[in-house]
């Protein structure tokens, strides 16, 4: 299911409507409050309760008058819990300086004398690092030194023209493998690294992978995205004659192209198999395109799907008008324009309402079959797969050769379309959905999760090998 053109431009729709102000706890919360009341797709449905709902907001505006400033966030945060949908996000905004750089703890160091320094290249951990190509728009490198105590140190290398001697501390390697992280925000994140050839290095948590620079390295950008995406998880192997398995921990948008060819080069493996294991535990979603490629070796039909509606309002038609503002070809995309301005329209005269703007409950995806595929197919789904994961194993269980083998999984799927907000507060950004899904109310998947065909139990620790042997027996 190709994602909607309407999806995309939501990503970075911001409501003009409010100045940017900081605000004490308690206008924050009345200002959050204010928008998720108007704003939110599921607040009527998930606010039956009106007693309960408006005793739990008194009480928290109380506690909000006399909070300390720095424990706001909790508060707010407990606010958009009462809706237990992982699709609103409420983060605080990095204060950033003028290279980008969150402010944070700083290092000693001579950076002049640590790049033209012999040192770090004896080394498979200090020296200098860059960003995998699947991180874009970062515009500094990461050097590594030994700490003084233990383990390493990672600093912020700035562009060249800066000459400063204090560099933001990013990460702490220990000796026991063991990382803690500042960035990309302040919030500490901690999990284990792993350093491949002496020139990979891996954090497990984050998925984030660093290339050290090296004077003699030639190795070209996609056969870095391949090995980044082997280290990542992303693999085919085969196990058996029979049966071979896929690996696809995530479904986010800089993963598509590493998915795509990793089934394109392993193309003759896949369709040669008898029985396919597709293991996508811990993928919690991404973009519905990324799993695209795999829809022809598993269904045996066409696709139903269930519609959506968007709830209209005014934030919802200032993001469409703003969108058509930056778009720069005007006559190129006329034809798009003239449809956004059709949805303006129609949602200008429904506000406060749901518009399904197909007219249909459902759509029909017709999908071009693989000319040879495996007999019978068996996906791995666990409580961390989530959102576009879930749409994944939707799509998958109307097929007559596939069993989703398993537990239940997260459960945040029905309301998508994720904006972003101004509520009126600078220290905090917003994201909320745009749409419910039709399903609802007969088929909720949000704190439920898809269900598997074959539940394991925690007795069974090899899944990959009950699959298999499921499959081949």
């Amino acid at each position: 299911m190709k994602t909607s053109f309407l999806i995309l431009v939501s990503l970075f729709f911001i409501n003009l409507s409010f100045g940017q102000q900081k605000c004490s706890c308690d206008e924050a919360l009345v200002n959050l409050i204010k928008r998720i009341e108007s704003d939110y797709p599921g607040f009527k449905e998930k606010t039956k309760d009106t007693l309960l709902y408006n005793s739990f907001k008194k009480q928290l505006k109380e506690e909000s008058k006399s909070v300390e400033k720095a424990w706001c966030l909790g508060i707010l945060k407990k606010y958009t819990s009462f809706f237990k949908d992982s699709h609103i996000w409420l983060s605080p905004v990095v204060k950033l300086n003028q290279k980008g750089l969150a402010t944070s703890e700083f290092i000693d160091v001579n950076l002049d004398d640590f790049l033209n320094s012999s040192r770090p290249k004896n080394s498979s951990i200090e020296g200098i690092w860059d960003f995998s190509p699947l991180e874009k728009g970062i515009d500094y490198r990461v050097g590594i030194i030994k700490a003084k105590n233990d383990g390493y140190t990672g600093f912020a290398i700035p562009a060249k023209s800066e000459n400063s001697k204090s560099k933001r501390v990013l990460f702490k390697l220990s000796s026991g493998g063991k990382y803690e992280s500042f960035f990309p925000d302040k919030i500490k994140h901690t999990g284990n690294f792993e350093t491949y050839d002496s020139t990979f290095l891996y954090f497990d948590k984050m998925r984030r992978t660093l290339i050290k620079e090296h004077q003699n390295l030639k190795i070209s950008e996609k056969q870095v995205k391949k090995k980044v995406g082997e280290i990542q998880g992303f693999t085919v192997k085969s196990l058996s004659k029979q049966t071979t398995l896929i690996t696809i921990p995530s479904f986010d948008y800089p993963y598509v192209e590493i998915i795509n060819n990793l089934i394109r080069e392993n193309q003759t493996l896949i369709e040669n198999s008898e029985y396919l294991i597709i293991d996508i535990r811990g993928n919690s979603g991404g973009t519905d395109n990324a799993y695209e490629n795999l829809l022809p070796y598993l269904m045996t039909n066409s696709i139903r799907w269930a519609g959506v509606e968007f709830l209209a309002t005014q934030t919802l038609i200032d993001g469409l008008e703003y969108y058509i503002t930056t778009i720069k070809d005007k006559n190129e995309k006329k034809d798009e324009i003239e449809k956004v301005r059709g949805w303006i329209t129609l949602y200008k005269a429904n506000i406060g309402k749901f518009v399904n703007k197909e007219n249909s409950s459902y759509r029909t995806e017709k999908v071009n079959f693989a000319e040879k595929s495996a007999k019978y197919v068996a996906i791995l789904a666990d409580k961390d797969v989530g959102s576009a994961t879930e749409n994944f194993l939707i799509a998958a269980k109307q097929s007559k050769k596939v069993k989703i083998i398993g537990t239940p999984t997260y459960g945040v799927l029905d309301y998508g379309a994720i904006r972003k907000f101004d509520f009126g507060c600078s220290e905090y950004e917003l994201h909320l959905p745009g749409y419910r899904s039709l399903r609802l109310p007969d088929y909720p998947i949000d704190n439920i999760g898809v269900q598997p065909d074959i539940y394991l139990d925690k007795s069974v620790t090899d899944w990959v090998k009950f699959a298999k042997e499921y499959l081949e027996n």
